[in-house]
């Protein structure tokens, strides 16, 4: 099998989700340092998973090879307090075995064509700052930053 295997589709079936599942806890410990995915996570991603497969409202879209699949984007469709659509990009990952290949802009460049279609006129995501990979590919699509979160830790206080 060759290139001409490749493609990205829409999510079809319990299988997709499955292999989904299994690049969760890599998504998530990369970009939260400390987590650690556990049953509990997964399950809850499943139910997620498998909600927005049948909400008109998201989509999910997989890039699949001659080794099955390889990657996801989880996109999701919001209506501004204006009135205006806007997109968001839920979730984004290219497993390891397919990372400098470009897979990761394709998904991208299809989801916002999805998104364009549902007649959203801006896309939003979030990224956390040291994940430099993503932010430079964000970058270089044309995405800016919009707005910041901030986070203080707030110190145990062992006195009672």
């Amino acid at each position: 099998m060759g290139w001409s295997t490749v493609r990205i589709r829409h999510l079809d079936s319990p299988a997709d989700i499955q292999q989904i599942l299994t690049f969760m806890p890599e998504l998530y410990e990369t970009n939260f340092p400390g987590f650690s995915a556990d049953a509990e996570f997964i399950a809850r991603k499943r139910t997620q998973l498998r909600a927005a497969a049948r909400d008109p409202g998201q989509c999910i879209l997989v890039y699949e090879d001659e080794l099955g699949v390889g990657g996801f984007i989880w996109l999701a469709v919001e209506l501004e307090y204006s009135g205006r659509r806007r997109g968001e990009v839920m979730a984004i990952h290219v497993a390891k075995r397919c990372r400098g290949r470009g897979i990761g802009r394709m998904l991208m460049q299809e989801g916002e064509a999805v998104l364009r279609s549902h007649g959203c006129e801006s896309i939003h995501l979030m990224v956390t700052v040291s994940n430099t990979a993503a932010v430079h590919l964000y970058e270089s699509l044309g995405y800016g930053v919009t707005r910041y979160q901030m986070e203080k830790p707030i110190p145990r206080n062992d006195r009672r």
